[in-house]
């Protein structure tokens, strides 16, 4: 149709009256009773696209809402259009009503439903993991994300997982096209940007192999819910005697020049007008560098991507110094260890919860992993006390780090104290990455690392000298969804010894500081003793 829509075009042009009402006839006797198609260019790139997981947007105006709106009149049988909030609904309801061009078949009752013809289109807002879980069980064969960078990730991977054709579950064979299309601008605070991380082939410029726009890459999602990219449909994975068939996702970026109905509207013009960087996001659809900082956030978005363009030079054969470790017992978590070789940090090392069930199994990995002169960095904190336990036992060096004990320390220029020792050890990682201190430290590109390490904010609290406080763990996982362990970590490793002084620089009482690592030992051992 693509073609067709574009051949009309192009006979509009210069042509009379009577003609372009002739050509208006023969587009009518085409599209039938269709209430939409799509405008030529990426939203008709969009439209047909193959792709069972579709990323669509960018700029502002440029027909997302659209989109989905007409997927769900045209192609889909049952649909599920969402928002976060209830109270963003209304405008996505109308939309699809003003389309179709009838209110008939609408119920506004909460949860809002539309019938067309024999199309069933569902309106939904989850912004918890709570407000999804209403809609476990519900198949939908197009399951649609309105401003996806404002969902969570949890969320919407739950959501995605009842994508699937409602007659399948009456033991037919369905014959209907099953799809998820996110439509969004580019995030503009650290919660949406894990979209950056899923479709990292597009939109990640770091990536080491990008793909085009529109072009399909495959993935599964493993048993722990990490994204896996494998090389095409039939490149199945088998875990745990299951196979994970691959599904396919794209990103197709949107303009507003390729909307007709809004081009020449003057809203050019005030997108044009929008402060950075809400501009670079809405009007120019910047994925990577478009995201507001928050005014309190502690480590600025720029200096992270500055730490990353440094980490390509590579470690200069500097000997490991420190692995930050943050303990995940099951669950959805993720055991992270972070190695540091002075002021340069390699590649995390992630290991689900569910593979290190108790202390010993954390420090039979840790001793595989410590070098000569090296120590681990451990959160004593809650399940990390029981990690810490092990590591002593087996003799291993490490440093407890304790972020509700009481901060000795300043801020660097004297003027600040803290409030507990998680604050002063993010403030120090910081510090370690203001471009006018000279660290020069290295971090691995790692999108949800990044978010992460920018998630965090602070505040002042009164006393003499005033006291900086970072945000408590659990406030950050109320943002984000998930467990900052990645951020948790790194900053860990930065803290272990000392970026500028080297290993055990600040080594504790209680740290094995003679300690021979012993990685030849195995679980029971380090156990049972």
């Amino acid at each position: 149709m693509k073609q067709t829509l574009d051949a009309y075009l192009h006979k509009l042009t210069g042509l009379d009256d009577d003609k372009v009402d002739q050509l208006v006839e023969e587009a009518k006797a085409l599209i039938g009773d269709r209430p939409w198609i799509p405008n030529p260019g990426p939203q008709t790139e969009a439209f047909y696209s193959d792709a069972d997981l579709l990323l669509y947007g960018g700029q502002g105006g440029g027909g997302k809402t659209d989109l989905i709106a007409g997927l769900a009149l045209t192609e889909h049988s049952r649909s599920l259009l969402l928002r976060p909030q209830y109270t963003d609904l209304g405008a996505l309801i109308e939309r699809v009503v003003a389309i179709s061009g009838s209110r008939k078949g609408l119920n506004s009752a909460p949860p809002a439903q539309y019938k067309y013809d024999d199309r069933v289109i569902d309106f939904g807002a989850a912004a918890s993991l709570d407000r999804a879980e209403t809609w476990q069980g519900n198949p939908h064969d197009l399951i649609a994300f309105d401003e996806a960078c404002q969902f969570l990730e949890p969320v919407v991977r739950f959501l995605m997982g009842w994508n699937r054709a409602a007659d399948k579950e009456l033991g037919g064979t369905s014959r209907q096209r099953v799809r998820t299309v996110m439509a969004s601008n580019p995030p503009i605070s650290a919660s949406g940007d894990w979209v950056i991380g899923m479709f990292r082939p597009w939109l990640d410029i770091t990536h080491t192999n990008p793909a085009e726009h529109g072009e399909l890459r495959w993935f599964i999602t493993d048993p722990d819910g990490k994204d896996l990219e494998v090389d095409g449909p039939d490149d199945i994975k088998t875990f745990d005697h299951v196979d994970y068939i691959p599904r396919s996702r794209t990103f197709i970026p949107a303009a507003l020049s390729d909307n007709p109905f809004l081009v020449d509207t003057g809203y050019q013009a005030t997108l044009d007008a929008m402060p950075e960087p809400l501009r670079s996001a809405i009007r120019d659809g910047n994925f990577m560098a478009a995201r507001e900082d928050d005014d309190w956030q502690v480590i600025p978005t720029t200096w992270v991507l500055a730490a990353n363009e440094r980490w390509h030079n590579g470690k200069d054969n500097k000997p490991l110094s420190a692995i930050g470790l943050d303990v995940a017992r099951g669950g959805r978590d993720d055991t992270v260890f972070a190695p540091r070789h002075g002021n340069w940090f390699d590649e995390l090392t992630v290991v689900p919860g569910r593979d290190t069930p108790d202390g010993p199994s954390v420090a039979v990995l840790a001793a595989g992993m410590l070098r000569e002169d090296a120590i681990v960095a451990v959160d004593t904190i809650g399940i990390g006390a029981d990690a810490e336990t092990a590591l002593k036992n087996a003799g291993l060096p490490y440093e407890a780090m304790n972020g509700a004990e009481k901060a000795t320390g300043h801020t660097r220029d004297g003027n600040f104290a803290f409030y507990n020792h998680r604050s002063e050890m993010w403030w120090r990682m910081r510090e370690a990455l203001d471009p006018d201190y000279g660290l020069e430290v290295a971090l691995p590109p790692d999108p949800k690392l990044q978010a992460d390490l920018t998630a965090p904010t602070y505040s002042v609290r009164p006393g003499q000298p005033p006291k900086i406080y970072v945000e408590g763990k659990q406030d950050i996982i109320k943002r984000l969804g998930r467990s900052p362990d990645r951020g948790d970590a790194v900053v860990y490793a930065g803290n272990g010894g000392s970026l500028d002084a080297g290993p055990r620089a600040r080594l504790r009482s209680r740290t094995a500081v003679g300690a021979t690592p012993k990685p030849e030992m195995d679980y029971d051992e380090l156990r049972y003793g």
